[in-house]
């Protein structure tokens, strides 16, 4: 529903997520921004003759007005160069651009056509001169993005004057233990633990979801604040300020993720192992095992589960299917 003057009352004050889908945009911004990229050294000149393709997934997200963008693309470019008195031509494959890629870290797979000493001499030309060309011209991507689409997902404060505005809510961190609840979580790590097991199904694929879990920027949209998150074994992970806070110890891209987790008020240096199993069922079927949760810590710790990752997740991105189930 809209007024007279465009706000969308369904989402004033910003409240509700909203994604947009900004593929085909993405793929006339790379062209316009890429087509024509030149590097010329020694007397050399090599330059991107064509776009050819950009898949992935390029979305901008807003959430109680916090903007977001998420972008993975696989681009492909042809390229063309001229010197050593011959021509050359070939392809240039970027097999993965991210949100949190550093430029730096762009890799350029490169090959050439009908290949000899002097073309593969411009090849590298190709390797050493024009990447940093293409690299200058990708910067501005997210912002371009950002600038692009913001007024789509986002609706200013001065468009809300004269509309109902709802106070924004964020779910209390969990808090840490009173004194009573600290001794006995002691006295539960000394004598007895136990162990914690879910299954959640998602309306997602297994990618998502692991991706919910371990990329900064989804993860501070669910928890609805600043987030330390890796995916790299080794990692540190902080969450709500600092009351969950860990390490990762095991990774399998999109199947399994392996945690020390614990919270703040646990007996000091006592952490849980978390595992995270993602299997694709028309979605996912999320299986969660904490084994060494403190015995008189359990059922607060289940309930932690559903209320500040399993309903989060689910009133931010929509994402759940069903409510958990523990056994």
């Amino acid at each position: 529903m809209t007024t007279g003057t465009g706000t969308n009352w369904k989402n004033v004050n910003n409240w509700h997520w909203i994604s947009k889908d900004c593929l085909p945009w993405s793929k006339e911004y790379f062209t316009q921004a890429l087509t024509g990229a030149e590097a010329t050294k020694d007397g050399v000149t090599v330059s991107v003759e064509e776009v050819k393709d950009v898949t992935g997934d390029v979305d901008i997200n807003q959430r109680k007005g916090k903007i977001i963008t998420i972008f993975d693309v696989v681009i492909d470019l042809a390229w063309k160069g001229e010197g050593y008195g011959t021509t050359a031509s070939g392809k240039i494959h970027i097999p993965e651009y991210m949100h949190d890629t550093e430029l730096k870290d762009i890799v350029f797979d490169i090959s050439v056509d009908s290949p000899n000493a002097d073309r593969e001499k411009i090849k590298d030309i190709v390797r050493l001169e024009l990447t940093k060309v293409l690299r200058e011209r990708m910067a501005p991507f997210a912002k371009a993005l950002v600038d692009a689409h913001l007024k789509d997902v986002y609706i200013a404060p001065e468009a809300m004057q004269g509309h109902p505005v709802l106070k924004s809510y964020a779910p209390k961190p969990p808090a840490p233990a009173t004194t009573s609840s600290t001794t006995a979580a002691e006295s539960a790590g000394k004598s007895g633990v136990t162990t914690i097991k879910q299954t959640i199904e998602f309306s997602a694929s297994p990618r998502d979801i692991f991706e919910t879990l371990v990329d900064k920027q989804r993860v501070q949209g669910w928890t609805r604040g600043k987030a330390e998150v890796g995916r790299e074994v080794g990692s540190k992970f902080c969450l709500f300020d600092g009351n969950i806070t860990g390490e990762v110890v095991e990774v399998v891209e999109n199947k399994k993720l392996v945690q020390k987790w614990r919270l703040k008020s646990w007996p000091a240096g006592h952490f849980s192992t978390v595992e995270f199993e993602f299997s694709e069922k028309a979605g996912t079927t999320l299986k969660v095992t904490q084994s060494d949760v403190p015995i008189a810590e359990k059922d607060s710790t289940e309930k932690n589960w559903q209320t500040y990752y399993w309903n989060s997740i689910r009133a931010t991105f929509g994402y759940v299917a069903a409510e958990s189930i523990q056994f």
